[in-house]
């Protein structure tokens, strides 16, 4: 259900009320009446809509994807200009607004105006039942004890693929240790602290992952996803909102998926726990998290045709936002609702706390981002020849980027 939409009374569900608890307010105080516009095709009638110097759009919500297709061409408002719109302020991300400024302007970023970022960050989930039935340690003393690791995770998820049903196959009627997909290696990427790129002194980005470390990373990665002991796909059950039944019956050890699919298992009888995704190496300084680059963007068209107010206006949803919206998702449906005991909280905090985006992910230069599913697809970590033959396209479509935005 779109963050926007409009009900027509209050329903008693924490985050529709808070939606129209929010419209309300922007209305009496502001004199303003949000009107959501719903399109598969966003950018094309926006695009259209701004060259004919249209006022249609005061706001658009672009993926993140999507964004630099418009602001290259020119028709997105830099934010950094708008003097209502407060980006230090803690309704907006200050780390994405940090990461995806390019050449120090900014033509989109999150905010507390809608869920979909939050939505859309991974979760890690884990059955309490299976740890405690295998006599495993518990993933929040680890956390606590500074000692949940890479390679620790992978060690508990070891053996834990099992053929409850005899049948000689892995189905999904069995037990697994790890349920995810290999287009989460580039996840893993984040957790163990490696950024797709960087950006030197002028915010120009630049390739940050020729090196040993990475190289190490998908190491252990790949062996993890080839350990028909230790990982299963989630296309086994048939995609991700299939998997939620295996979980609910304590199939699964731990779970990779998004924060949106954990509030769809608030009816499991058993015990599950967040966990906050593992670090590489005790001495790494701080876990680390990441937002999906489908999350939806801010952006103010060129077209508007007073910067100022609709700054204001922006500003406020993003308040309001912050203020109704934000606590009804996070502590009434996910700490209140949802979880289970005192340990999950301090990890959703710590998950949502350490949330990163890259211009890599999100720009996915020359594959950037999408050759480490097809190396984990392949099994063999080729990853320094991949990364070779890539640089070039790499280097060719960020070059390109930074023209579009000059």
């Amino acid at each position: 259900m779109n963050d926007f939409e409009v009900f027509p009374e209050m329903s008693g569900e924490p985050v529709n009320d808070a939606v129209q608890a929010r419209l309300i307010a922007m209305d009496e105080l502001y004199n303003c009446t949000i009107i959501p516009i719903y399109s598969a095709t966003m950018i094309t009638d926006a695009r259209k809509e701004i060259l004919a110097n249209g006022d249609t759009y005061d706001l658009i919500m672009p993926a993140l994807t999507e964004g630099s297709s418009l602001a290259g061409e020119g028709l997105l408002i830099d934010l950094f200009t708008v003097n209502n719109i407060h980006l230090e302020m803690p309704w907006w991300s200050i780390e994405a607004s940090k990461n995806l400024s390019l050449m120090n302007k900014l033509y989109y970023t999150l905010s507390d105006i809608v869920l979909g970022d939050k939505n859309g960050l991974g979760a890690l989930i884990f059955s309490k039942k299976l740890v405690e039935d295998n006599n495993l340690t518990s993933p929040y003393q680890l956390v606590y004890d500074n000692k949940w690791t890479l390679d620790v995770f992978f060690d508990m998820c070891k053996g834990m693929c099992r053929d409850i049903n005899g049948d000689g196959i892995l189905d999904k009627e069995d037990q697994f240790g790890y349920l995810g997909d290999n287009n989460q290696i580039v996840s893993f990427m984040y957790y163990c602290e490696i950024n797709l790129v960087k950006k030197d002194k002028n915010d120009i980005p630049y390739p940050s992952i020729d090196n040993e470390h990475v190289i190490n990373v998908v190491d252990k990665v790949l062996a993890f996803y080839a350990d028909t002991t230790s990982y299963g796909k989630t296309s086994i059950f048939g995609g991700h909102v299939d998997a939620n039944k295996p979980f609910m019956n304590n199939q699964i050890l731990f779970r990779g998926t998004s924060m949106l699919r954990t509030t769809q298992i608030r009816e499991m009888e058993s015990d599950f726990g967040f966990i906050v995704p593992p670090k590489y190496t005790e001495s790494q300084e701080k876990y680390y998290n990441v937002y999906s680059y489908g999350s939806p963007g801010v952006a103010i068209p060129i077209s508007v045709k007073d910067p100022e107010e609709n700054g204001a206006i922006t500003e406020a949803l993003a308040y309001y936002g912050r203020l109704m919206l934000l606590p009804a998702f996070y502590e009434i449906n996910l700490q209140t609702k949802i979880t289970r005991d005192e340990d999950s909280p301090v990890m959703l905090d710590m998950m949502f706390e350490s949330a990163t985006v890259d211009l890599g992910y999100v720009y996915n230069f020359g594959d950037i981002r999408d050759m480490f599913t097809k190396i984990a697809d392949s099994g063999v970590n080729n990853f320094a020849s991949v990364y070779a033959s890539n640089e070039p396209k790499i280097l060719s479509e960020i070059e390109n980027l930074v023209d579009m935005f000059s």
